[in-house]
């Protein structure tokens, strides 16, 4: 079974993450994140993934960057929204770090989608966070979520 992504005659197995830590060369993952206007903070790990058929092996179409434990921005290619592509990216910097025996922690304001894509992909809302700037139900405030083994 092909579920296709990017185009028609792409499949799932095309696409590939790979973790580019520095000074191996990000500028594909750096590019992305800065076009969508994030922030590439120095020193993170990136992950970027490629659809290693296409015309372009080297583009990216989905960016990550995970500084420490915490995922500091993510970001997908704008014509290629709304495909699962952030998800796909998501759930597979999670299982990396997993495999590694590490958690990995995001921050983000609170809404139904996102809480469902998140708990979906094995993310928990950390009620234990003191703060009271996080919420683990609250719409529209900001939650930090920890990855968990589903």
């Amino acid at each position: 079974m092909t579920s296709p992504l990017p185009s028609d005659d792409v499949t799932v197995a095309d696409m590939v993450v790979f973790r580019i830590s520095p000074p191996a060369a990000p500028e594909p993952a750096i590019d992305l994140l800065r076009r969508c206007a994030l922030e590439a903070p120095a020193g993170a790990y990136y992950y970027v993934l490629v659809d290693v058929a296409a015309e372009d092996p080297h583009r990216a179409l989905a960016a990550a960057a995970v500084a420490g434990r915490r995922m500091a921005a993510i970001a997908v290619e704008p014509a290629l929204r709304g495909r699962g592509l952030g998800s796909r990216l998501l759930a597979d910097v999670r299982r990396t770090l997993h495999a590694r025996g590490e958690v990995l922690e995001l921050r983000t304001n609170a809404d139904a989608a996102t809480t469902k894509i998140l708990r979906g992909l094995g993310f928990t809302a950390d009620t234990d966070a003191v703060s009271g700037n996080y919420a683990s139900d609250t719409e529209g405030r900001p939650t930090r979520w920890l990855s968990r083994d589903i």
